[in-house]
């Protein structure tokens, strides 16, 4: 009945993360890996999670707690905090996890990722080629679809630069091609610099001299794009876009949001409408959030809030640190995979709130954990 219960609780787990981009199911899997677990873990049948990572993802739903209490409209920002219940991934995967179901995680997202590149190619084919019409894969948006396939992308270079079985390549080559091709065609610049960034990063942890290949590579990826790809990274460099005009201005709205509401902001979910009296003419009349983590998090969970997600972050590269420089319980390959994941998702989500995208958060949070797991 031990074994049973536990792996029930962590088969759930695996499926509702790689169900991720299909919300609602993933809701459903994640719902009875966490009610499980927790009984297995009342009843001693669990392993107890480390503590490093759960201090400041406390503190972050402590802080979320007490800014949505403070807020112009406690109601509507307490209705906001919903969301905060994700964040038992943290503790439930670092409690679950092992080298062996990390790795039928990875294949169980390698065949999610395949799935949701091949139809983003047919809806490429159909006419998704175009800002106003981009492919979105088996997810709702386009940005959730180019957070997602960054992340788990990432988690596959990861394996196949770093894992000595290379049996491994039949399956994560073609779903990381799959997937590089189609955040390639899928126009969202963020994604591209979250994933340039993560890859160098990658190569100087651990294969230093593949960076001489990187200028190869451009030039190759230029040669063998669409003239639309080729024209939107182009654009990355002309900062009178409308586009890029509209960030600023939001990011000054944000800005000036955490200087009237430094400690704990305007409250959760209470972005947007105060949006409308700190806009100025250059931004946009209404926006769902403000297309950065940073700016979002401490303009609606104040200096405190954004403290408390710098500290996930910090925790996690001090252990990452010393995972590297040491043997470690969980495999070097992903260990990289997570550290990649991480920075991409993070740098990418200096041009978009990937921190609130439920479908690209749940596999942020299992990549933050998974690293802090302990074998068996």
């Amino acid at each position: 009945m031990k074994v049973k219960l536990e792996s029930i609780a962590a088969g759930a787990l695996l499926l509702g993360v790689a169900a991720s981009l299909k919300i609602a199911l993933a809701n459903v899997l994640l719902a009875v890996a966490f009610v499980a677990w927790m009984i297995a873990l009342v009843t001693r049948r669990a392993r107890r999670p480390p503590t490093a990572l759960l201090v400041p993802a406390a503190a972050y739903v402590a802080v979320s707690i007490l800014s949505a209490a403070m807020s112009a409209n406690p109601r509507h920002s307490f209705s906001d905090l919903g969301d905060l219940l994700t964040l038992a991934l943290i503790p439930m995967t670092a409690s679950l996890l092992d080298g062996r179901r990390w790795d039928r995680l990875l294949l169980l997202l390698a065949l999610v990722s395949s799935a949701s590149a091949i139809t983003g190619l047919v809806q490429y084919a159909q006419g998704a080629s175009t800002l106003e019409n981009r492919l979105h894969g088996l997810a709702n948006h386009y940005m959730t679809f180019a957070g997602w396939t960054l992340a788990v992308t990432l988690l596959l270079l990861a394996d196949m630069a770093f894992s000595r079985d290379r049996r491994r390549l039949i399956w994560t080559a073609p779903a990381a091609l799959l997937g590089a091709v189609t955040l390639a065609l899928g126009l969202t610049r963020g994604a591209w610099i979250g994933f340039a960034v993560a890859a160098v990063l990658m190569a100087v942890v651990g294969r230093p001299r593949t960076l001489l290949l990187v200028p190869l590579a451009a030039v190759v990826l230029a040669l063998a794009m669409p003239q639309s790809v080729v024209e939107r990274t182009v654009s990355v460099l002309d900062l009178e876009q409308p586009s890029v005009r509209e960030r600023v201005a939001m990011l000054d709205a944000g800005v000036r949001m955490v200087g009237d509401h430094p400690v704990l902001g305007v409250g959760p979910g209470m972005v947007q409408p105060a949006f409308t009296t700190y806009r100025d003419e250059a931004a946009p009349p209404r926006v769902p959030h403000l297309h950065n983590n940073l700016v979002q998090i401490a303009a609606e969970r104040g200096l405190a809030g954004l403290a408390a997600y710098l500290g996930i972050l910090l925790v996690f590269a001090f252990h990452i640190w010393r995972a590297l420089r040491k043997p470690t319980q969980i495999s070097r390959p992903a260990i990289v995979g997570c550290l990649s994941a991480i920075v991409g998702v993070t740098v990418a989500g200096v041009f978009e709130y990937n921190w609130g995208d439920a479908e690209v958060w749940i596999v942020t949070l299992v990549c933050l954990a998974a690293p802090f797991a302990e074998e068996r």
